[in-house]
């Protein structure tokens, strides 16, 4: 009997290697250019989806089986091999579908699944340690997680997978643009703090991009101010700089209009009506979107260390960036203009 156990641990460790190695190859896989290709390929969403919530169940058995007495070896190395041979191949594929329509998916969506897929993959390798120390009679991994807790990460990893399947195209660009949107946010009232002395209450006043009829202001004017507290503030004896902080606001408050408009009339509006053209599309939108909140972060060290003519330069090419993401959304999915496109030249004659 205590042969036959001493044998079903042997083939637990055997199992746990094996898992082990398919993972660290899957991982490697992912980031090289796959040649092989899927005939007729499946939804790489739905593949996702439905092999995250597979491995969902496998890894609560997992977990059960460790923490339960008796332990039982061969029970866990059941489950393990057809983790194995399911769901960690089907989320790859899911990465290289992804990858070879790259015209339907895009980059964005490909970048975005591959990252979360390896990090199933990274999760389900501390799962398997946290096992394989179980089965050693070593208890919990020294400094790591409970079975338990590994098992909660990898729930987390596939809800991230199970989520883009919600999500789609346009909704992980709407969740995308509005977490740039929300830095800059922060960046624009960091920089009003470090203006001291000044009227935050009169900012904007006058300015007709921030009329409440404009398209996608609704609320930004009053959630701009009231997020960040610098630790430092200008000098008093810089007003050249002073003015310069100043019309940087004012610029910056305008891009927050831009990413506002954008999400509104173009993002959630995404409808795959030429997948070749609008994903590529979209994609070159959000190189744009995502580029701004570096630069206005490199802005804003410009101005904390006193850099006149540093600050100049990179506010122009933030400006510039924002000027590219509204030339990319000018016209509709279609290829036609309607009121964005209206609002948009307008946006752009008073952004300077």
């Amino acid at each position: 009997m205590a042969g036959s156990k001493q044998e079903d641990t042997a083939a637990l460790g055997r199992t746990i290697a094996s898992a082990q190695a398919l993972l660290s190859q899957l991982t490697t896989s992912s980031e090289t250019t796959i040649t092989q290709t899927i005939p007729s390929p499946p939804n790489a969403l739905h593949v996702a989806r439905d092999s995250a919530k597979l491995l969902k169940a496998h890894v609560t058995k997992i977990a059960l089986l460790a923490t339960n007495k008796p332990f039982t070896p061969s029970a866990i190395t059941k489950v393990l091999r057809e983790l194995s041979g399911t769901c960690l191949p089907a989320m790859m594929s899911a990465v290289q579908i992804c990858q070879q329509e790259k015209d339907t998916w895009g980059a964005t969506m490909g970048t975005e699944i591959r990252t979360r897929v390896k990090r199933a993959f990274r999760e389900v390798e501390g799962l398997l340690a946290e096992v394989q120390s179980i089965a050693d009679g070593h208890g919990s991994v020294a400094g790591g997680r409970s079975s338990l807790s590994a098992t909660g990460v990898v729930w987390e990893a596939c809800d991230a997978l199970i989520e883009l399947e919600r999500l789609g195209i346009a909704g992980l660009a709407v969740k995308k643009a509005e977490q740039y949107r929300d830095t800059i946010k922060d960046a624009i009232a960091e920089l009003q703090e470090w203006r001291e002395g000044e009227d935050l209450d009169s900012e904007g006043r006058g300015d007709v991009l921030l009329d409440s009829d404009d398209e996608g202001v609704d609320g930004d004017n009053d959630s701009i101010e009231d997020i960040f507290n610098a630790a430092n503030s200008m000098p008093k004896d810089r007003p050249e700089l002073r003015e310069l902080v100043q019309d940087a606001e004012g610029r910056l408050k305008k891009v927050v209009l831009l990413y506002t408009a954008v999400i509104k009339r173009r993002l959630k509006t995404f409808v795959s009506v030429n997948a070749h053209h609008t994903a590529g599309r979209l994609d070159e939108l959000l190189i744009h979107l995502t580029a701004i909140p570096d630069l206005i972060d490199e802005l804003a060290g410009s101005f904390y260390d006193l850099d006149e003519k540093q600050a100049k330069s990179r506010l122009d090419r933030c400006i510039l960036e924002a000027r590219g993401a509204g030339s990319v959304a000018a016209l509709s999915w279609k290829g036609e203009e309607d009121e964005f496109t209206a609002w948009q030249k307008k946006w752009e004659a008073a952004i300077g």
